[in-house]
This record gives C-alpha cells, sequence and structure tokens, in this order.
C-alpha cells in the first residue's frame, strides 16, 4: 500500500495530517469538502457541477443511478429536509467532484472517520465504483482501543486473540458499572440547561450561516446541519419533555417480573450509526420502528423502560416521547438513571446499534438490535429488515438465556478483539497543532500497521471478506453492482 487517502471532516485536518505522518506509506492525501483545507478539496469541482446539475433538472447520471440518489437523500439528515430539486442536485455534483478527484489521485485505500452524511457516503460509493477499499477509524467498545469500520461492520483479522486476553476483556465491559467515555460526565438535566442548550446552539447556527455565505460555501454540509429549519431540530417547548419523566418509575417497575421488562436503550437521533449502518430504508426511521415495537410489545403483555441517551438531552423533541408514553406500560425513566443500572433490571434490550445492546447481551439478557459491528448471530435477536419486526414479541418469548454465559462473553468478546488495535482515538479531541501529542503518533504508526496487515496487500479483508451484493434494497450502497473500475 503506496498511497492512503485520508477524508477529512471540519477541524480534523491537522490531526489526520499527523496521524498520516506516521502510518509509514509513501504518499498520503488529506481531503477535505472545504475550500483551502488539507491537501486536496472538493469545494470546487462540486458547485461548478451543482449549478449543471440543478439547471438540468437531472434526476440520475452516469455514476449515479435514481435509486441511488434517493437512497443517499434518505440517509443524510440534512438532504432529506431540503427540496428534492436541490438534494438530488447536491447528490449529483458531490458524485461528480469526489470521482474526479479519485480518477486524480488513484488511492490504494481511503481513510475516515464513520461515514456520517452524504459527502463521505458519496466518497464511499466512487471508491467501491473503482474498487478502492474504505475504511472508516472510530473508538472501540474495548477502552483504550480503535476499529475499523465498513458501514457499521467490523473490519476484521484473521489471527485468533489470545485467552487471557479475552478473558481480561471481558472481565472490563462486562463490568455492570462499565461506561462508553463519550457518555461519561453527563449528569446534569435540568431546565435551564435545556434553555441554555437551545441558545447557543441557535446562536452558533445563526453564526455558521453567515460564515458560510462570507466564504463563498452555502451548501457545505458542515454548515447546513446545524440550521434549526431542520426537520429533526428541538424547539424550546420541548422542554416539556422533563414533565414526562416517571420519577415513581422504581415502584412502577415493580408491577411487572424482570423477565418481562424490555429496556428500550434510546440512541441520539439522528444518529449516523443507524444511517449508514442500517442497510434497510424502513428501519432507520427509528421513531416509528420503535412506537411500531412498543405496541407490539405492550399488546403482549411486556413493559417497556424507555433509558433517554444522555447526550440527547436538548435536542430531542417531546412529541415522539409523547406518542410513545401513551401506550400502556411504557414508563421514562430520569435521564441522571444509568443505562448500566437499567440493564441490571430488565430481561431484555431494544437498540438499534447501541452500546447498551452489547453490554445487555454480555449480562446474558436478550438483546434485540440491528446490525452493529459486536454483534455475534447465536448471541442477539438481530432485526436486518423490517420484516424481521413482525412476531418479535414472540421471538422474545422463546430467547433463553445462553447455556455458558462465560462462552457467550468470550465469543462476543474474542470478535471486538479480532476488529480492535491499541489506539486512543478519543486524543483526536484534545490535539493541538504544534505541540507533541505522542498518543497520536502512536495512532498513525498502529493505524498504518492495521492498514497493512487488512488491506489489499495484506488479508484483503474488502475483497475476500466482504460479501457482494448483500443487500436486497434498491439503491443501498451494498447491493449489487456492476465493477466500474477506472483503467
Amino acid at each position: 500500500m503506496k498511497h492512503v487517502l485520508i477524508y477529512a471532516i471540519f477541524r480534523t485536518e491537522a490531526w489526520w495530517t499527523n496521524v498520516g505522518h506516521h502510518m509509514g506509506v509513501d504518499r498520503v492525501t488529506v481531503m477535505t469538502d472545504k475550500r483551502g483545507r488539507g491537501d486536496r478539496w472538493v469545494t470546487d469541482d462540486f458547485y461548478v457541477a451543482y449549478a449543471r446539475f440543478k439547471a438540468s433538472g437531472a434526476g440520475a447520471s452516469e455514476l449515479v443511478t435514481r435509486a441511488e440518489v434517493g437512497d443517499a437523500i434518505a440517509r443524510c439528515r440534512v438532504l432529506r429536509w431540503m427540496p428534492t430539486a436541490r438534494a438530488t442536485a447536491m447528490v449529483l455534483a458531490m458524485a461528480e467532484a469526489m470521482d474526479r478527484a479519485l480518477a486524480e489521485l488513484a488511492p490504494d485505500a481511503i481513510v475516515s472517520l464513520p461515514i456520517d452524511n452524504y459527502v463521505s457516503d458519496i466518497l464511499e460509493r466512487r471508491a467501491r465504483a473503482r474498487e478502492i477499499p474504505y475504511f472508516e477509524l472510530t473508538a472501540s467498545a474495548l477502552p483504550e482501543m480503535s476499529m475499523l469500520l465498513y458501514r457499521g461492520m467490523l473490519v476484521t483479522s484473521r489471527e485468533t486473540p489470545n485467552a487471557d486476553a479475552v478473558s481480561a476483556r471481558v472481565a472490563e465491559i462486562a463490568d455492570p458499572e462499565f461506561a462508553p467515555l463519550y457518555i461519561q460526565g453527563a449528569k446534569t438535566f435540568t431546565r435551564s440547561k435545556f434553555y441554555r442548550v437551545q441558545i447557543y446552539f441557535r446562536l452558533r447556527a445563526a453564526a455558521l450561516k453567515l460564515y458560510a455565505w462570507a466564504i463563498r460555501d452555502p451548501l457545505n454540509q458542515h454548515f447546513l446541519d446545524a440550521q434549526p429549519w431542520l426537520g429533526h431540530k428541538p424547539r424550546f417547548s420541548d422542554v416539556r419533555i422533563l414533565d414526562l419523566v416517571d420519577h415513581d418509575w422504581q415502584a412502577r417497575l415493580h408491577a411487572f417480573p424482570k423477565g418481562r421488562r424490555v429496556l428500550f436503550g434510546l440512541q441520539v437521533f439522528p444518529e449516523a450509526a443507524i444511517d449508514y449502518w442500517l442497510d434497510d430504508l424502513e428501519l432507520i426511521r427509528q421513531e416509528e420502528v420503535l412506537l411500531r415495537l412498543a405496541r407490539s410489545l405492550s399488546d403482549a403483555g411486556y413493559q417497556i423502560v424507555v433509558k433517554d441517551h444522555p447526550l440527547q438531552f436538548g435536542f430531542r423533541q417531546v412529541e415522539w416521547l409523547e406518542a410513545l408514553k401513551a401506550i400502556p406500560n411504557v414508563v421514562l425513566v430520569p435521564y441522571e438513571v444509568s443505562g448500566n443500572a437499567m440493564l441490571a433490571q430488565c430481561g431484555a434490550s431494544v437498540t438499534a446499534t447501541g452500546t447498551l445492546g452489547l453490554q445487555a447481551a454480555l449480562l446474558g439478557n436478550a438483546s434485540v438490535v440491528g446490525s452493529a459491528y459486536y454483534v455475534t448471530e447465536e448471541d442477539f435477536l438481530i432485526v436486518r429488515e423490517s420484516a424481521d419486526l413482525d412476531g418479535l414479541p414472540e421471538r422474545l418469548a422463546r430467547a433463553q438465556p445462553p447455556a455458558s454465559l462465560e462462552e457467550r462473553q468470550s465469543r462476543i468478546i474474542e470478535r471486538l478483539l479480532k476488529g480492535s488495535f491499541y489506539g486512543a482515538f478519543m486524543c483526536l479531541f484534545n490535539f493541538k497543532p504544534g505541540e507533541a501529542n505522542p498518543e497520536a503518533d502512536q495512532m498513525g504508526r498502529e493505524l498504518g500497521a492495521r492498514l497493512r496487515l487488512l488491506g489489499p496487500d495484506g488479508e484483503d479483508w474488502h475483497g475476500k471478506t466482504l460479501q457482494a451484493g448483500i443487500s436486497r434494497h434498491i439503491g443501498s450502497p451494498l447491493a449489487p453492482a456492476v465493477s466500474r473500475r477506472a483503467s
């Protein structure tokens, strides 16, 4: 592997440049969608193409089919709230800009943070058409480790982890007090905090809008994502969400045996892990999916215990929770109650891709999840398409505790270790250009070694492990596609 292309989102360019410098490859190119940032940017090519596609009213191009355009718009938390003609032109223009960059740069592999909007989504689609491996770097569920993903699928090595290492990690992550680093410290949930969050982000949105126009980049995803007109953004009136909390939740839980309590561990919404890890677009509509599940489970005599994500405080629209609370047997626990505490009090868990699904399985509970990176076939009730929701109460009723919890834990953790490597991903957030950062240097070395192991010159995970055409959804990035490798 001689040339690695890094796609860097806003304000991560310096970190990626440092990481790339230590990766041990001949050439690293940092690309962005911000004019003047990184080694290469696609901004000007995008706007030239956008003007042409917008004027023509085209619904597809030589690079992107109508089905793919529709899929890309549906998955992007910004485009799905925009007029269809504008969103379509943006998708087609970005495909052209990204394809031109790939043709010019001809990288051996691409690395980015996890795909979380149409820009990186389109980059991956064009990379796949050119048979260029695409790796997404993020923090592992295992502390002090990182992992590589491909649209939510864990990119694993063939090496079997040491049994002692597996046992040590089981003891660490199966601890009922374990909590991912990104949610630690979120403990204050008051009306005053809610209003502070609203005021700050509205002022930020206004400032970013002015800045976007000043730098002649009004359609940039980063700036659009901040705007309050997006349909998922909360309002000041959503503060009444605090009035929905059941402060007598402990007494209410006692009305049902533990085996009939199902924890709904809510995720951040909209959530990139849902939008881009779940293949079926029907499942991406998480609020509708959870309402459907809550009704069927309630009718079947289950209690639904709702635990909102601590980082969602101030960002959740209240109408959806009101609809959920209107269903019999639904309890909304206070924000300050930890998800770990609720796992211990419920016999089953439902989450799309959240870490609570992993922890539930490790504790021996029935765990209903989507296509998350930590899934092992025998240890989870997996929902891959909307049809899998039918009969879920019956599937839960038939679910049995694992014959050996120790074997289940080892099986799950062993797979996580096969996809994880040492590297402090969180060093991204305290990186300062010009200052020594040994953790970022080490991340570069470890990432480079991992890419050489799993890339086309090594085990070739994409070529030998990733199955082509694994989707039934028309337009999905995982649907069968004709190879269009450039000569």
